[in-house]
Formats: structure tokens, sequence, C-alpha cells
């Protein structure tokens, strides 16, 4: 519904006596508004008026608070108590101009009704983060890919979750080679349970050996279903609200010129399996993505991000509830459905208002892409903004953001943010190396790099793909879990107020 800044209004006629009690044959001149432009930055309100009241003729945008005059025409000589360039404050009570005829004769108000847009109205929920695919990411056990499944130059993806309601963790991967258009199929791998380690490390601990507790599911997956291409990342939910587990697989196809990308895959969890739905309208270099409700209707929505194709560097898609999905281009900012540099994103209610954020991160370097890590501030118009949005601190050198994640590691009440970094080709080669960086939260949507402060040994030369923050050691601090394949994987333990020590 339309949301008026209304205004009382006032109309006034003065008739001055020239000293005779004779009538005046002189008809007062008028006082009116013959026409009204507004304006903020770059954007001119055109505006309509009938009878006393001035009405602008487009919404004015959410995130406006006030308006400036940028025409103001008169009737002939007359004078107005607002001029060109005065600022009118959108949640100022009232606002009106009062115009003067020249020969003082007659005064008219006007009220000005500023029509804003205040998008869909969403109203805070304290639980908007349950089931968002950062909500479901952490897991029990984690594993090295090659000790369910090796293929020799096949590297995995793959997510955990319960796929077959039977209480353990699964786990679901796609796989991709470099520089090849071969398509390799999926695996499902459910668990029975005793794969899980107390200490939440890695299956059976070394990358070289087996991995019990994970038996293959060989029916998961229709026949004719080829797999992908390259997949890069796997989110989960339940996307059609059965209450089952679905999947959808983001990749980027192959991976060198011209990047032609590959579409994404919805996996329908039905009972037994998964039914894929291959996106080929969104076809895209993406390496990123995230779910979570992000209009307030009760079903996930997803965000895509990569390199710019025919469609958009960025794509959000509505769910109708069913898993049947239609892009959104209102909901976020033209800038991201056009400009490239961003491959990672999360949905995270960071600052804890009960709207869902998206941190957005990518390709940081100014002299290249100049896509700076960025958190867009969710609210109640459910559309993300590039100026409701905080820039937060990079690092030198390491300018390539793969991996985020947020959660309260110093228990003073909000998310700090942890950004896994990868070296961007300048000191060191092109995804070289890693630095884990630490983001203290001081509140009102403010943050300081603490990573000095807060962690060591924080630095290697082989980068790993995900990050997990959970508690490791039961103490019911957050500790760091930091994974990839064939190489053993990290974890860094907190000591209660927010400091990291690496742990063998």
């Amino acid at each position: 519904m339309k949301i008026k800044q209304t205004i009382c209004l006032s109309l006034l006629a003065i008739f001055f006596s020239c000293g005779s009690d004779e009538p005046s044959n002189v008809e007062p001149l008028d006082a009116e508004i013959i026409a009204l432009e507004l304006q903020t930055g770059e954007e001119t309100y055109a505006t309509s008026i009938a009878g006393n009241t001035i009405t602008t003729e487009n919404k004015i945008s959410f995130l406006v608070s006030e308006v400036s005059i940028k025409t103001l025409k008169l009737s002939s000589n007359a004078t107005a108590d607002r001029k060109v360039g005065d600022k009118l404050v959108l949640d100022s009570d009232p606002i009106t101009i009062t115009v003067t005829a020249a020969d003082q004769s007659k005064q008219t108000t006007y009220s000005i009704e500023l029509v804003k847009d205040e998008g869909l109205e969403l109203s805070p929920n304290a639980t908007i983060e349950v089931g968002s695919s950062y909500s479901l990411q952490t897991s029990d056990v984690y594993v090295d890919s090659w000790q369910l499944k090796k293929i020799d130059g096949l590297e995995f993806t793959h997510a955990y979750g319960d796929f077959n309601s039977d209480g353990h963790t699964d786990v679901l991967m796609a796989g991709g080679k470099f520089k090849t258009y071969d398509r390799y199929p999926m695996h499902l791998f459910l668990g029975n349970g005793s794969a899980v380690n107390a200490d939440y490390c890695e299956c059976a601990g070394a990358c070289n050996t087996s991995c019990d507790g994970f038996a293959e599911s060989t029916s998961a997956f229709p026949a004719d279903f080829e797999g992908m291409i390259n997949a890069r990342k796997i989110i989960t939910g339940d996307y059609n609200n059965d209450g089952l587990l679905d999947a959808f697989s983001i990749g980027h196809g192959y991976d060198d010129v011209p990047y032609p990308g590959e579409a994404p895959v919805l996996l329908m969890n039905n009972g037994a399996g998964f039914t894929p739905t291959i996106f080929n309208d969104f076809v895209g270099f993406y390496h990123g993505g995230a779910s979570a409700d992000i209009d307030h209707d009760g079903d996930l929505d997803i965000i895509m991000t990569g390199w710019p194709m025919p469609q958009f560097s960025t794509v959000i898609l509505l769910n109708d509830g069913s898993g049947s999905f239609s892009t959104a281009t209102d909901r976020i900012d033209d800038y991201f459905l056009d400009n490239g540099g961003y491959y990672t994103a999360e949905f995270i209610d960071i600052d804890k208002d009960g709207f869902i954020d998206l941190l957005l991160a990518g390709h940081e370097d100014p002299t290249a892409e100049n896509a700076p890590t960025l958190i867009l501030w969710g609210n109640s118009s459910g559309k993300y903004y590039r100026d409701l949005s905080t820039t937060l601190p990079t690092l030198i050198d390491y300018t390539i953001v793969v991996d985020i994640d947020a959660e309260d590691i110093d228990n003073d009440g909000d998310r700090d943010i942890i950004l896994n970094r990868v070296t961007d080709g300048n000191k060191y080669g092109f995804y070289e190396r890693f630095q884990l960086q630490v983001i203290e939260n001081l509140g009102d949507r403010t943050f300081k790099d603490a990573t000095s402060e807060r962690i060591t040994n924080n630095e290697g030369d082989t980068w790993r793909l995900w990050v997990y923050m959970q508690d490791l050691n039961g103490d019911g601090t957050i500790d760091l879990y930091y994974e990839r394949d064939h190489f053993p994987n990290l974890k860094w333990i907190n000591d209660g107020s927010g400091n990291f020590t690496i742990v063998n």
C-alpha cells in the first residue's frame, strides 16, 4: 500500500482595505503554484497539483529521507516561503508551501504529499535465518571426498545434511575437472552415524585413509541425469516445504576463456533420492550462492553470483513456495545485476534485526574487478541497496574472498565475521596462498579488522574452500574449521574471549 506523508492544508484569502468605505473594483492577484519539481541526487520527481494539494507522481526511493526543490514556478510576481534548493524532510509534519500574491491581497497554502516507495513493508522476523543455507552448512563430520569416491583428476565440492531423514549426516558430492566440457555424475553417500568424531575432525583423520560409516546410494539420481561440468558450491534447504532436505548445485562450467558458464541444478528430494531440474535459463560462470527467505513469505529464495553473463552477474530467484523460481531483478540494485567481480554470497542476519542481510565478496582489487566486500543490510522494503551497505576492511595482497562466515566469537552479543581470503597475483601467485581474516563487530553496523589481535598461524601456502564456525571442543564458544579435499583440514580453538590458536 502507499504510505503518504500527508500535511494539513489551509487556505487563507486576505483582502485588505484601502482606507475607503467604498468597495474596490480591482481584482486580487493570484497566489498559485503553477509547477513544482523535486529532486534527490540525479533523480527528478514531477508533481501533480489538485486544488491545494501537491503529490509526487512517482514514488520516492525507500532510502531517501529528504528532497530538494528543483523547480518552483509561481503565478505572476507572486512570492513563496520556500525557494529552489530548499530541503523538504520526508518525516516532518506538515510540509507546506505558502504563496503570497504580488499585491499582498491573497495567500494560498499548499500541502505536499510525498509518496515513498515502501517496498514489501516487511515486519522483522527473529527466526528469519532458520532453514537458510548458512544455518545448515555445518556438520558433525567432515570428509575428504576421495575417501568416499576417488576418480583421478576429479575435484569434488560437497554438502552435508540428513537427506534420507534417518537422523544421520549424509554427504552430497558434485565434481568437475579443470578445462573440460565433460559432465560428471553427482553422488550421494548415506551415513549411519558411526563416522561422527567427538572432536569434529575429518572422518578417519588423514586424507589417504578410507572413511567407514558411509555407503553410496546407487538410486539417488535418475539414470539420464548427467551431472555437472564443474560444480563449485552446493547449498541446501527445504525448497518446497515438504519436510525433506533439498539441494541446489551452482557451477561455473569450463574454467577458462571464453568462460561459457553452466546451468545450476535444483535437486528436489523425493524421499528416495533426487529429482533434478536444470535451470537452463540461468547459465552463468557462477561460483557462489545462498538461500534464505528474503521476502518473509515462508519459503527459501536463492541468490547466485559470478562473472557477468548474458543474464546477470548476480541473480535473485524468488520461490513461489513449491520450489518454482522466477528472476527478481527488483530485489537488488541494478549495479549488482550488471557489474561483475562478486563470486561469494551469504545470507546472514548480522545485526540481528529480523531482516536477512546479504554479504557479497569476490575480487576487491580496485585496479581489477573492484568489488569491495559488502554487507547489504536487509530492511523492510525487501530490496538490497548499494547505498544501504557497509564496506568491510580488506587485506593487502589477499584481496580475493572465497568464503564468508559470521558468529559471535567473543560472547558480546553480536556477530563477528571471518573472511577466507586468497592471494590476488600481486605479491604472491593468483590463488597461491590463504589468510583467514577476523573482523570484529563493534556494534551499530561498524567493524574493524582484528586479525592481528585475534588469530595466529592464520595463513599458509595451500588455500582451502570453506570455513565453518562452530563449537569444536564442547566449551560453548565458537571455533574455526577450515576444509579442503586432499589436504589436512585445519582447526583453530577459541580461548573463550575470541582469540584463536591453531591445533593439530
